[in-house]
């Protein structure tokens, strides 16, 4: 079970282009729409963490992600990396986190308060023992806006992935070295500025159990708290947590996994 790779890509790369056509031309009612600016959103941010004691431990992240919206589609496409290393008290160093993943999804009829998706992801974890994981999937979204559009908002969806994994490579042979499943997928994600916005609370939480197991599940929580220094650069807080409880069977440590960070974000 499972989609195909080529699938997930098709779907991490169509948000990017789901806005270009001939100038002039009219696609669902809509003409000329393609004539005017296309409203594009980007976001860059670098953020890290250092720990010293006993174990030394040093985190450097990197995200970026690329927001369009016209009255068609609305879509978002992310890119993230995660390395860290951690030092013992006998000055052994070692790698303590190495991650990067993509995500996209494209929203139809965004204007509308019901609106149906495509997503899909893909992400390799050193820490979760995921050599590759992907997926593809389909569902629904209620979304509720301030007049500022996607600057504040409330959004909840509903849908079904299709999900590959590929653990990496232990001693134990014991274990399953390719995992597919079928999962339901909830998303709870509000956004809201304070204060003219120059304070932007962003909390995101997904809930992904097995299609016949909820007692498997993922379970990812990320919240953020950011401050404009400008119009362009930020000043973010946020804490990332998630649970998998299938990571131990791929030889991880520990099912749960989560960190602070400290991190400037640049928005055009």
């Amino acid at each position: 079970m499972g989609s195909p790779i080529w699938a997930t890509l098709v779907l991490l790369l169509l948000p990017l282009f789901s806005g270009f056509g001939p100038e002039g031309s009219t696609v669902g009612g809509v003409g000329d729409l393609y004539a005017q600016s296309v409203p594009w959103s980007v976001e860059g941010q670098l953020g890290g963490s250092f720990f010293f004691g006993n174990r030394d431990q040093t985190n450097f992240s990197t995200r970026a992600e690329i927001e369009r919206a016209d009255s068609l589609f609305e879509s978002t496409t992310e890119f993230r990396f995660l390395y860290g290393t951690q030092t013992d008290d006998e000055g052994v160093t070692s790698v303590s986190a190495r991650s990067w993943g993509a995500a996209s999804q494209l929203d139809f009829r965004p204007e509308a308060p019901w609106q149906p998706f495509v997503g899909g992801s893909i992400e390799s974890s050193f820490e979760r023992r995921i050599a590759l994981r992907y997926d593809t999937g389909a569902g629904f979204k209620v979304s509720f806006r301030g007049e500022d559009g996607s600057r504040n908002r409330v959004d909840f969806s509903v849908s079904i992935l299709a999900e590959r994994t590929y653990a990496r490579e232990t001693a134990d042979q014991d274990r399953e070295d390719e995992v597919s499943l079928t999962r339901w997928s909830s998303t709870f994600r509000v956004r809201r500025g304070f204060f003219d916005d120059r304070l932007y609370l962003d909390t995101n939480n997904r809930y992904r159990p097995v299609f016949d197991s909820f007692a498997t599940f993922r379970l990812n929580s990320d919240n953020s708290l950011s401050y404009e220094l400008t119009e362009v650069v930020a000043l973010r807080f946020s804490v990332q947590t998630e649970y998998d409880s299938r990571a131990v069977e791929r030889g991880a440590d520990t099912n749960y996994d989560g960190r602070t960070e400290v991190s400037v974000v640049a928005r055009f």
